[in-house]
């Protein structure tokens, strides 16, 4: 597999993800295609069903890469893709790879989550693994993702980001959090403050979220066993707070697979204005 896109978002190894379907290959045609829960079935892509979060809620774009001269119009529709909409690329076979080398060669500005030899592993269940799979690392990923929507920007926002996501398992509080940034807790919501992104808190409270969403959607554990590891006192808490900051419950992050429609979520639930769209 070959990464692209957010930093750390794709590893070389497949997880079991829960509820894995049969596998079996798949027509590439039409060449953009849309895969989404259930998951046992590739369907046609229609950008025009795609309004709100809920539509967008665990679905990602498969681009079949064949003929890079008739492609092109294919490679600028997917730079407009809805924000939260994970691209996975699927190559021909080798004997074919040159005619998509043009494109091939631009495909990282399309940030996409993974790049599949698609005669060895276009599979749905393979496909479905790598939407799952989790980040090599949470925190790059997710701040990597958070600077190309033009939402962290400086570098103090993006170290700070970066530590709250990479503490937040292990940091139950906004006073431990900045001990931890060697910050008093005024002087880290003023530079949050300032950025006009969400508080100290909903950002502590969110990054917690993701690495259990990251946990639902590749495991089986019981939803208060993963609470309670990445610091809950309880699923039920958990899950509260996860409604409140996203809208969803962990029932609904285990079957949605993947973790940028959730970052969506809960920035639309926070207000916050983004300086681009699209992926």
């Amino acid at each position: 597999m070959i990464g692209g896109g957010y930093r750390g978002t794709v590893d070389l190894t497949f997880p079991t993800c829960p509820e894995a379907p049969v596998s079996h290959l798949v027509s590439a045609t039409p060449r953009i295609q849309l895969f989404r829960h259930p998951y046992e079935q590739f369907e046609r892509y229609n950008p025009a069903e795609f309004t709100d979060i809920e539509s967008i809620a665990g679905a990602a774009l498969i681009w079949w890469l064949e003929d890079s001269a008739s492609q092109e119009a294919e490679f600028e529709q997917l730079r407009g893709r809805p924000a939260g909409l994970p691209l996975i690329i699927m190559l021909p076979p080798a004997r074919e790879i040159r005619r998509t080398l043009p494109l091939l060669n631009y495909v990282g500005a399309l940030h996409p989550r993974s790049v599949l030899p698609g005669a060895a592993l276009g599979t749905l269940e393979h496909v479905r693994h790598a939407l799952c799979a989790p980040p090599r690392s949470l925190a790059d990923a997710a701040t990597a993702y958070l600077m190309h929507r033009g939402i962290v920007t400086s570098r103090t926002i993006r170290r700070e980001v970066h530590r709250i996501f990479e503490f937040a398992p292990e940091t139950g509080s906004v006073s431990k959090l900045s001990r931890r940034l060697y910050l008093s807790r005024r002087t880290l919501g003023r530079h949050l403050t300032a950025a006009g992104l969400p508080v100290p808190s909903h950002w502590l409270q969110f990054a917690r979220l993701l690495h259990v969403t990251i946990n639902l959607q590749n495991e089986t554990t019981a939803v208060f066993r993963i609470a309670a590891r990445c610091g809950y006192p309880d699923g039920f808490t958990m899950s509260n707070q996860m409604k409140r900051l996203t809208g969803f419950r962990p029932t609904d992050v285990r079957k949605r697979l993947g973790w940028e429609w959730l970052m969506e979520a809960w920035l639309q639930r926070e207000g916050v204005p983004t300086s681009r769209g699209g992926n």
